[in-house]
């Protein structure tokens, strides 16, 4: 016996009252509802849809859903920084590479300028007022195609949220707070590298991905062009 249309729908459902908000996960988890719940007609074919779900579900254990969520979320959380480092190193190929040696030359000059302190904290105030005013665009986008589509798909939060990046910030005011009055050469390229690398960061999370979230959604879900 196969599950009707409105069956499925019923699936979608039930995972909602379940805390699983996303529809990609929602999507996972009624593929294998469904499938469990045909096998278990084939044993059972007296039950009901409901009788059979709720048998499904209980083989979920006693946290429901949430194993699979996480699980979900650890591995797309690995996939969305699988997509950062795929862009941080082009910023190190030609042509790509001259924005990287420009940004590296005027922090380098401005620790002969300045002091270590006023570097990293101009630095470190410039990200985070970046990643907040981003942030606060990027959220009322994500209303905005919520609002649109009625679907949240778990990549797309990791891609809006600059994947937590905000509390990367946080270092760099550890390092402005405990840095030395005087710095020698190697300790100045080496802070010079680690800022280039944390300010194109920031680009990146902040404003390429989101740029690019309808190509990367179409790649991640097969299923995102039928919604």
């Amino acid at each position: 016996m196969k599950l009707s249309s409105n069956q499925i729908q019923n699936l979608y459902k039930f995972t909602r009252q379940h805390y699983v908000e996303h529809f990609d996960v929602q999507t996972e988890l009624v593929d294998h509802l469904a499938n469990d719940i045909e096998q278990i007609w084939q044993d059972q074919p007296k039950l009901s849809f409901e009788q059979a779900r709720d048998i499904s579900f209980k083989k979920f254990g006693v946290f429901g859903f949430v194993d699979v969520v996480e699980a979900r979320s650890k591995a797309l959380n690995k996939k969305y920084w699988e997509l950062v480092w795929s862009i941080f190193k082009q910023f190190f190929t030609i042509p790509h590479i001259l924005i990287s040696i420009t940004i590296f030359l005027a922090i380098a000059v401005g620790f002969d300028l300045f002091s270590v302190k006023m570097v990293l904290l101009t630095i470190s105030i410039g990200g985070i007022l970046a990643l907040f005013f981003r942030l606060y665009f990027l959220q009322k986008e994500k209303k905005k195609r919520f609002k649109q589509t009625q679907k949240k798909w778990l990549l797309e939060e990791y891609i809006f949220n600059i994947g937590g990046g905000v509390a990367f910030v946080n270092l760099f005011f550890q390092l402005a707070i405990y840095s030395p009055k005087i710095i020698t050469i190697n300790f100045q390229l080496i802070m010079s590298l680690i800022l280039t690398a944390f300010i194109l960061l920031i680009y990146i999370t902040a404003f390429i991905l989101p740029s690019k979230i309808e190509e990367i959604l179409i790649n991640q879900y097969p299923e995102y062009n039928l919604v």
